[in-house]
């Protein structure tokens, strides 16, 4: 999450929270290998609120090693690598350059209870998040519940006035007696949120190394749904849910929110290479070329997931004219570390284009950096150029696989490239 406007700021700056006084750690070799049942709190200095985001953590011996995972329903977020000493875990995202460590707090040979916390860069700050953990228990399936695939929320904050996003399309699916999906902004989705429909009762977590969020809901009707959404301490969201129709298939709002002051000036940009090299538009590369240009960063997970998109069109039309290319914004102004996860980025989706380092999350950097633009909003945001280097279209947020509308995106995107291409 990815997104620079008021309500899809989730990226959650938190403090740790003590935890119950500690206990030593096992002399004995505990194998903690299993499917952990956790939770994260989320809190923040000078708040009251705190909320707490189940989610499931799998730790599993494979022929390579100890490997494990976050689990939020069917969505699957692997650690880079799992390290356990005795009753001690550490588990990597380098992705995000975060680490999960926890620790047996059990006095039996076989690990009752894991406690530890969730650390990683948010901004330029340093984030901790309280960490603890339970086997998953035995859970009885309960008879499957009844609710609709598509619903519209209306957002308020605290005081009842609209949230900046006042109004988002969601998507959910049954499987079984639990309940999947997401809320999708027009400046990009929030991932595969899992939970249950008890009696009427929704809840839904997601926690994927940079959400944190919760939603609690009660459906007052088979049409309608009332409670909070818990994205950011201290920034509770009101909602409303409404039941509609299957949704649009049309990409308006996403192509409308970011313009440029100048349609037929040819767009600018520039950023450093792996080598420390300023590349720009000037590049002969570019030359006559269809150029599409993602403005993301490696901390977002919407940018995660486009990511293999924007390397398969890549892959697929280079050779009739398509160049990509990637302007990253890091949280922090240090060239060294921000191209270390640029690299790691590139890496994990075996991306061969550029991926330039173009500035940082700081207010004003994108007015700084690409001052053509009106109404930045959300990472990321697709820019393509035609063999002139002039905008013709532009895409706010990305819509991932929690969505079910990736199939469409990765058409239209296609369909924009082709058309592009082909003209004379």
């Amino acid at each position: 999450m990815q997104k620079v406007l008021a309500l899809p700021a989730v990226l959650i700056s938190v403090v740790l929270i003590s935890a119950s006084a500690a206990v030593p750690v096992l002399a004995s070799p505990v194998d903690l290998a299993s499917r952990w049942s956790a939770q994260l709190t989320a809190a923040r200095p000078g708040v009251s609120e705190r909320y707490v985001v189940p989610f499931d953590l799998l730790i599993e011996h494979t022929p390579a090693g100890l490997h494990a995972a976050l689990l939020n329903g069917s969505d699957r977020i692997d650690f880079s690598s799992a390290v356990q000493h005795d009753g001690e875990i550490t588990l990597r995202l380098d992705q995000y350059d975060a680490t999960l460590t926890a620790h047996c707090v059990s006095a039996a040979q076989k690990c009752s209870m894991l406690e530890g916390e969730y650390v990683r860069q948010k901004g330029s700050s340093i984030s901790h998040f309280a960490i603890s953990a339970r086997p998953v228990p035995y859970r009885e399936t309960l008879s499957a519940p009844t609710l609709a695939p598509e619903w519209q929320f209306a957002f308020t904050d605290a005081s009842g006035k609209a949230a900046a996003e006042a109004s988002a399309p969601a998507h959910f699916k049954l499987r079984g007696d639990q309940v999947e999906g997401t809320v999708a902004p027009v400046s990009g989705d929030y991932g595969l949120l899992a939970g249950s429909l008890v009696n009427n009762e929704l809840h839904l977590s997601r926690f994927d190394g940079i959400h944190a969020l919760r939603l609690d809901g009660h459906m007052v009707s088979p049409d309608r749904i009332e409670g909070v959404f818990h994205v950011s301490p201290g920034s509770p969201l009101n909602f409303v849910a409404t039941r509609t129709a299957a949704g649009s298939s049309g990409f308006d709002e996403a192509e409308h929110m970011t313009s440029v002051a100048n349609p037929s000036e040819a767009f600018r940009f520039h950023g450093l290479d792996s080598s420390g090299a300023t590349v720009t538009e000037q590049d002969p590369r570019f030359r006559g070329k269809v150029v599409l240009l993602d403005v993301f960063g490696t901390w977002c997970p919407n940018c995660h997931d486009e990511a293999p998109v924007l390397q398969s069109l890549f892959a697929k039309f280079h050779e009739r004219g398509l160049e990509v290319v990637g302007l990253s914004y890091e949280y922090v102004d240090d060239r060294a570390r921000s191209l270390r996860l640029i690299d790691v980025y590139r890496r994990k989706y075996g991306i061969g284009f550029p991926l330039l380092l173009a500035g940082t999350t700081d207010s004003g950097e994108i007015a700084r950096t690409l001052p053509q633009l009106r109404n930045f909003g959300a990472y990321p945001t697709t820019i393509f150029l035609d063999r002139h280097g002039r905008v013709r279209v532009i895409h706010a947020g990305f819509s991932g696989p929690a969505t079910g509308r990736l199939d469409e995106v990765r058409q239209h995107f296609e369909q924009t490239v082709m058309k592009l291409l082909d003209e004379q």
